[in-house]
């Protein structure tokens, strides 16, 4: 067996059957939204023969590879450690033809960060010695540090690529404070500013991959690689595949739709894990405490509707409403700085139109002021979506998060309690307040789920 490898691509040439059979099957995925809307379009005879259905049966199944008439594998070299880790007992023949790509450019400390943490120095030391890889810390153990220092050492033109304005804003904002206004360039929200180090959004990039193709770019970081499997960021991972090295940071490189192989596909296998309990056990990140509330909802369940159910339970539910606006009134009262996440912009505004609270939201400009306000204990709580606020945001100074989003995947929950764990001045704790709609099947299951994802974390979750 024979392994050319390159920077984008790897090609298996003469593969073995159980080489063969670990590609296909690895590589291979099923898209569980699609299968999802499939399974409900069966019900209905005239969608079962529509031309979306016939479609969505095509598309439902996804490969990461090809193989050719003569038996070649063709695919990301992302999986060149994950496929070697499996067959290295083989000795294939290896070609090795990755190379360092990128113009160097000489990168002083215009403002010199933050000092590396032991396990930071560690992640930045893999970075630079690893072509492809993922750096999965926990929200608050410092991944854009690690970034800001490997982008330092390194040396070469950086591109980093933020999945939304306001995650880019704050990776700008940082490393104009590193390296100088003259060194960084920001590419999205109307703006087209290559640089050095150029900080983008994804979509943005995505639309005009060729304009980074003749950057000369050495690095590539992805942030919030979880997202890696959405088109435009898979699309971006594809499209800049020949740049020497590759990155991505998470809080969670995993998914709920079946596409988790995705990630290793668009920036590598995990170079370095510290998750949440690791952080709280050496002292890095704050400890946990979980209050979860039984709430008696009353109203039709809607068992097997998610969207409805979360209606009548909470969107539309007095009872609900009426209990997370006691819970935010009574902390704010006490002194505690509080973070409430919900799901619906229009409970959002409710919530902080009755609280006299700002609302953190996409639709508003001013919402990174307002998350800037509470770091700074300037506001005694704030409100914000999942998309602003509970994935990407840089929350120093939550005494109290309350959920009031009620997500199932472990994922979007595992990044929301992050906002409330980092540590400043002298906090030590943080009190995350959860519910338990009972009037609903579904999302009393779905709470079910959040607190078993808790008790990974802590035992120290009280139900009453």
């Amino acid at each position: 067996m024979k392994i050319v490898v390159h920077n984008g691509i790897m090609e298996v040439i003469d593969a073995s059957s159980d080489a063969v059979d670990h590609v296909t099957s690895t590589l291979t995925y099923i898209d569980k939204a699609k299968q999802y809307q499939l399974k409900r379009m069966a019900r209905n005879p005239w969608q079962r023969n529509s031309p979306l259905y016939k479609k969505l049966q095509n598309e439902v199944e996804g490969k990461l590879y090809t193989q050719d008439a003569s038996g070649k594998l063709v695919f990301s070299s992302c999986y060149y450690k994950m496929f070697m880790d499996q067959f290295r007992h083989l000795q294939p023949v290896v070609v090795d033809s990755r190379k360092e790509t990128g113009k160097t450019v000489p990168l002083p400390w215009t403002e010199k960060p933050f000092d590396l943490r032991p396990y930071q120095e560690e992640a930045v030391e893999l970075m630079l010695s690893n072509w492809r890889g993922v750096i999965n810390f926990a929200t608050g153990l410092g991944k854009t540090l690690v970034a800001t220092h490997a982008v330092k050492r390194y040396r070469k033109r950086a591109l980093i690529v933020c999945p939304s304005e306001s995650v880019a804003s704050q990776f700008y904002d940082l490393f104009v404070d590193a390296f100088g206004k003259q060194k960084v360039g920001f590419y999205g929200d109307g703006k087209k500013q290559m640089n050095d180090i150029t900080v983008g959004i994804a979509a943005s990039i995505c639309k005009n991959i060729k304009d980074f193709k003749n950057h000369e770019l050495g690095l590539v970081i992805v942030d919030e690689v979880h997202h890696v499997p959405a088109n435009t960021f898979y699309a971006i991972a594809e499209g800049l595949g020949n740049v020497g090295k590759v990155f991505g940071l998470t809080a969670t490189d995993f998914r709920s739709d079946g596409k988790d192989i995705m990630i290793t596909g668009g920036c590598g296998s995990v170079l370095a894990r510290r998750d949440i309990k690791w952080g709280v056990d050496n002292g890095w990140l704050a400890e946990p405490y979980f209050l979860v509330k039984e709430v008696d909802t009353k109203g039709f369940d809607y068992a097997e509707d998610k969207l409805k159910a979360y209606k009548e339970h909470v969107l539309n539910n007095a009872v609900m409403k009426k209990q997370i606006e006691e819970d935010c009134r009574k902390m704010m009262a006490a002194g505690k700085k509080v973070l409430c996440l919900v799901d619906e912009v229009a409970h959002g505004k409710e919530l902080a139109a009755n609280l006299g609270i700002p609302f953190a939201t996409g639709q508003d400009s001013k919402s990174g002021d307002y998350v800037e306000l509470l770091n700074k204990g300037k506001i005694p709580g704030l409100i914000g979506t999942d998309g602003k606020v509970g994935e990407g945001t840089d929350t120093k100074n939550v005494d109290v998060l309350v959920l009031a989003n009620f997500v199932a995947s472990k994922g979007p929950v595992i990044q929301a309690v992050g906002r409330a764990l980092r540590k400043q001045g002298t906090k030590t704790k943080a009190l995350i307040i959860d519910y338990v709609p009972k009037g609903s099947t579904m999302l009393t299951r779905h709470a079910k789920n959040r607190i078993r994802f808790y008790r990974e974390i802590t035992d120290k979750i009280k139900v009453c």
